[in-house]
């Protein structure tokens, strides 16, 4: 069997030692942006901006990657090749999708669900795959590497809702349900992961773990509609964010390090284009000398005020 290119994960880059401040005439320089391209500012947003409603990220100040170096998230082509790494996944995942699925979107989601109602923001791509955009009122959201709302049978395409894949999972692991029962009441709630899965008490074996085959055909397995590492977005999702940058005017990225080429090359594809990109974001990225301004800080500082005066401006 020959096995895909080593595929290059981390990709990390350096951290700045101070923040950009966040002064009136930062945040008016962002409000005059939005106003000079009112109505044509594409969103493109990352890992980062889901921190504040408690979603790990790989790459920022405490991101996974950082903190721990030794993690390897699970490729695609294990968990479409590979049994062990299935068990794997949904055992991990069985313990960390509630919690992933209990968060609340915070303010820079609300943000850029007003400066869309409010006419500032063309539409947004995000790398997430939480769903948090789409929970905040944003309507116009491209979901770049999929949803963990769903799951999707490798042979018939068939999918299904994660709420009804984790009750019949549930019901194969009775073992494994109790053990979380007991884990909610001691409060004792193992480490989570960007991508909705946890780390596992060293008493618990993958080995043990049960999965259902598709409901539908009866021999396919199931994977969580998303992207994974050394996966490929779809042609049609691909070709729709190409359409949603060539549409907008400027481009504004925030709580990402582009380290993904798929969110990179729109980046790019704005700049060949000669169009305005904003970067916010506290740390290196990889668009940076794509950037026509670049803020050393978080989404969490200056969208949601800029988006609050925004509404109040005819």
């Amino acid at each position: 069997m020959v096995l895909p290119a080593r595929v290059k994960i981390k990709g990390l880059y350096g951290l700045p030692k101070t923040h950009t401040p966040v002064t009136p005439a930062v945040l008016d320089t962002i409000m005059e942006f939005f106003q000079r391209h009112r109505g044509s500012v594409l969103g493109l947003t990352g890992a980062g901006v889901s921190v504040p409603s408690g979603i790990p990220d790989y790459r920022g100040t405490n991101g996974t990657y950082r903190v721990h170096g030794s993690y390897t998230p699970i490729l695609h082509h294990e968990l479409v090749s590979q049994h062990a790494s299935r068990q794997r996944y949904w055992a991990r995942s069985f313990f960390g999708i509630r919690p992933a699925f209990k968060a609340e979107p915070n303010p820079i989601h609300r943000a850029f669900a007003s400066l869309e109602s409010h006419k500032y923001l063309s539409g947004l791509i995000t790398q997430n795959v939480d769903g948090l955009h789409l929970q905040a009122g944003s309507r116009n959201v491209l979901e770049l590497h999929g949803t963990l709302k769903q799951v999707k049978c490798l042979s018939c395409g068939i999918k299904e809702s994660r709420d009804e894949f984790q009750q019949r999972l549930e019901e194969l692991n009775p073992e494994w349900t109790e053990f979380g029962r007991e884990m909610a009441q001691t409060g004792a709630e193992p480490r989570r992961r960007p991508d909705g899965d946890v780390d596992l008490p060293s008493n618990l074996q993958y080995s043990s773990f049960s999965y259902p085959k598709c409901h539908h055909c009866r021999t396919g397995n199931y994977m969580p509609t998303v992207v994974f590492f050394g996966g490929s977005v779809p042609d049609q999702v691909r070709e729709q964010s190409y359409r949603m940058v060539d549409d907008a005017s400027a481009l504004l990225v925030c709580g990402t390090s582009l380290a993904t080429f798929s969110a990179y090359r729109l980046v790019k594809r704005a700049r060949e284009q000669g169009k305005q990109v904003v970067i916010l974001n506290f740390g290196q990225t990889r668009g940076d000398g794509d950037a026509t301004m670049k803020l050393e800080t978080t989404a969490e500082d200056v969208l949601p005020p800029v988006a609050a005066q925004l509404a109040e401006t005819p």
